[in-house]
């Protein structure tokens, strides 16, 4: 442990003379842009961590966190820092691996696969657990079951359509086969009529079998979602700031500005006018954000861009009222790529999201408290 700590202050104190060292040493020089230039760090980087030179590996990794981000720079920058995490976390200082993972997560949030963020994911919950910070390990635990379950769901579904392909194989076998009996079989017209009529059943059978397969797992996904969002109050339902009180109440934004706001604006909360309207609309946020969570969380496990974008929209008017259009921008964002993006490709945002409203809600209960 000492050792290692003694590394990482050589290494914030000489982490340029040690990068230009290994340049030199290596005999090479590049653009921080150019893949190959960058793979090349990588793997010399990891390289050294083998052979036990720990100064150089991380010392090399670490000027990968410089170079240009770009789409295709993401992937290699974010498994340089992914191996720092380990090896941090490998050496105890379950600090740095905390940084170095976040790292990772951000330099590859459009090219990490669902099971690479797991890994990712895991590594957090260790190292938090082992710094004692309850509310970390809970957050990416949580997060690390929301992809579990969509990798379920993706399984499930792939059953399901080799199912589908199953039933249809066997559809086709039996009309060949149905077609080469009736070949065979021409004794009497009768006997054919009845040969007609067991095949027809058995197609009509096989069938219904076919869309029940399929009916069964759409309900099983969507009856919980389904009934979840009558729950949820309608956007009309929320007040709207009076003509006759479009000018702030200063005493009323003075009064909501003692509480430390970061995501609750109090100078757009005061456009209400008066502490009644404030009051309600606080109240109903924290009535309904259970449900809207319990929602979105059910939705995310289908795997399925349109439940999301309908759990998210009933944020909207919430967003507003607390002047939070940073998170609302995001969610806008979010529902104009929903057509064209992979669930994957949003769920990072989603989740920022949800983490947004979530301290949301605890800076309108301490308004709450203030209001009385």
């Amino acid at each position: 442990m000492i050792l290692f700590r003694f590394i990482l202050f050589f290494l914030s104190l000489f982490s340029f003379t040690n990068l230009l060292a290994t340049s030199i040493d290596d005999g090479k020089s590049g653009n921080s842009s150019d893949l190959i230039y960058l793979q090349g760090i990588y793997e010399r980087g990891v390289n050294y961590g083998e052979q036990g030179n720990i100064i150089k590996s991380f010392t090399t990794l670490d000027s990968l966190r410089t170079a240009k981000l770009t789409a295709e720079s993401g992937k290699i920058k974010s498994q340089g820092m992914l191996y720092l995490a380990l090896a941090s976390s490998k050496q105890g200082n379950h600090k740095y691996a905390t940084v170095y993972a976040d790292l990772a997560l951000f330099f590859g949030k459009d090219s990490l696969s669902a099971n690479e963020i797991i890994v990712i994911y895991d590594l957090m919950i260790s190292s938090y657990d082992k710094l004692k910070n309850k509310s970390k390990v809970l957050e990416f635990s949580t997060l690390k079951k929301v992809i579990e379950d969509s990798l379920n769901a993706a399984k499930i579904q792939f059953e399901v359509d080799s199912l589908k392909q199953l039933v249809e194989e066997q559809k086709t076998k039996f009309i060949n086969d149905s077609i080469q009996k009736s070949k065979q079989q021409q004794l009497s017209q009768k006997n054919q009529d009845a040969a007609n009529e067991n095949n027809f059943i058995l197609y009509i059978s096989i069938f219904i079998v076919s869309l029940i397969s399929i009916l069964v797992l759409v309900f099983s996904f969507r009856r919980n979602n389904k009934n979840v969002q009558k729950d949820i109050i309608t956007t009309n339902e929320i007040l709207k700031p009076q003509n006759n009180s479009v000018k702030q109440s200063n005493s009323l934004v003075e009064k909501l500005a003692r509480v430390e706001l970061v995501f609750i604006r109090a100078e757009v909360l005061g456009e209400y006018g008066n502490k009644k309207a404030v009051v309600k609309i606080i109240n109903d946020y924290n009535t309904q954000l259970p449900l809207i969570i319990k929602n979105l969380d059910e939705a995310i496990t289908t795997n399925d861009n349109e439940p999301i974008i309908n759990a998210l929209s009933y944020l909207k008017p919430y967003l507003t009222a607390f002047g939070m259009s940073a998170t609302l921008a995001m969610l806008n964002e979010v529902e104009s790529e929903a057509p064209t993006e992979k669930t994957t490709k949003l769920l990072s945002r989603v989740f920022q999201i949800r983490n947004h409203i979530r301290r949301a809600h605890d800076e309108s209960k301490a308004l709450i408290d203030l209001l009385g």
